[in-house]
């Protein structure tokens, strides 16, 4: 095969039909959606009904979804925006979370801190749970905000957020979720228990890079982050991107149609490469098996070696994977989410590897993939046996 693409996690390629969405709204709707003028008044349509037909979707009110540009931003408008609207009343705040989070949630957190507030960490164990005791005594010191990603992102973990979400609700604590990983890979539960603040990106859809929704079921939770419009009722000020909300909009609709009967395909198409792997690489890790995993994201460990070298190699042989998040790449230090479920020593001499799966996966893909992997590593491992001539 010329090329076998298993990096869907970091973004899957733009679907078809989104292409078509977002062709249709660049020719009706080329203006400013704040003018006044028809051009500005088509623009503010198309607008407008992305954004109701996200909330149709997912059973909210269009008005609870803020378009941002991309998860990141959202992640970051969620756990700042909220850490300053806290803040501003006089009360330092304090923002709970846990050790495996994408890199935008941490690193958020950790500017939280500098700007004045506290952060704590939620433990959880390799499946993802976490003890109910540990969340209770942190939740009484009645943090500002809990942030916890639905699905892990380097190894499909799918973390506890309705039982943070309910335990929360009775002390009246605000929830964070970042469901990038979430969406239109698991089914995102009865909306009533959906966090306060829910974080999307459309790329990890099918949908137009740099897109990405925040969902505020209460506005005045939040204070903006950008200054200068009045646009996303001032949470999200600049020029809304109405070609991008478009081809959101029409990505959230397909994945959710197609939802059971993908998700099943990639359980099993997945299932299938790992099985593959573990007969070839006898010694394979396979992470995240402890708990529920989301079914399009495998993710190995090959003892021996070094951190950052399976996806160069395997890049060469024309296969894309990667060491874990996309916002990692090219890093030669310890992913921080295998260290978070497994501890430091764990990840100590062994590779990391991400094969994450999406709409174009075929079975022919994942039937070559295993050959291909198996015979770099096999490589590698040789390269790095004493020379006894």
């Amino acid at each position: 095969m010329d090329e076998i693409y298993l990096d869907h996690a970091a973004a899957t390629p733009l679907r078809p039909r989104v292409r078509q969405a977002m062709a249709r709204a660049e020719e009706r709707a080329g203006g400013n959606p704040s003018g006044v003028h028809r051009r500005g008044r088509e623009a503010r349509r198309t607008l407008d009904a992305a954004r109701t037909r996200i909330g149709e979707l997912l059973e909210v009110s269009p008005r609870s979804v803020f378009f941002v540009r991309g998860g990141t931003e959202s992640n970051n408008l969620a756990i700042l925006g909220r850490a300053d609207r806290v803040r501003r009343d006089g009360t330092r705040p304090l923002l709970l979370t846990t050790a495996v989070e994408h890199s935008s949630v941490r690193e958020a957190v950790a500017q939280g801190t500098e700007d004045g507030g506290e952060a704590e960490v939620l433990p959880l164990d390799p499946s993802g749970r976490t003890e109910p005791s540990a969340l209770n005594g942190l939740l009484a010191r009645g943090p500002a905000l809990i942030s916890i990603q639905q699905v892990n992102h380097e190894t499909g973990t799918v973390l506890p957020v309705a039982q943070v979400v309910r335990a929360a609700r009775e002390r009246g604590i605000p929830v964070h979720s970042d469901m990038v990983q979430a969406m239109g890979r698991i089914a995102l539960g009865d909306p009533d228990s959906l966090p306060d603040l829910v974080s999307f990106s459309a790329h990890k859809l099918g949908g137009p890079r740099s897109m990405g929704a925040l969902i505020v079921r209460d506005r005045d939770l939040l204070a903006p982050r950008l200054f200068g419009g009045g646009q996303e009722d001032g949470l999200r000020p600049g020029t809304e991107d109405v070609v991008g909300a478009a081809g959101f909009a029409a990505a959230v609709e397909m994945v959710l149609s197609e939802l059971p009967e993908e998700g099943g395909r990639l359980e099993r198409l997945r299932n299938e490469l790992e099985e593959g792997l573990r007969e070839r690489i006898p010694d394979l890790i396979v992470h995240g098996v402890e708990g529920p995993r989301a079914p399009h994201i495998l993710n190995v460990g090959v003892p021996g070696l070094s951190l950052d070298l399976l996806p160069r190699a395997l890049d060469m042989e024309g296969l894309a994977a990667s060491a874990g998040s996309a916002c990692r790449s090219g890093s030669t230090t310890m992913s921080p989410v295998l260290s978070g479920f497994y501890g430091e020593a764990h990840a100590v001499g062994v590779a990391p590897l991400r094969l994450s799966l999406g709409w174009t996966t075929t079975s022919d893909e994942v039937r070559w993939a295993p050959e291909v992997i198996a015979r770099v590593v096999a490589r590698a491992r040789r390269a790095l046996e004493p020379d006894t001539s």
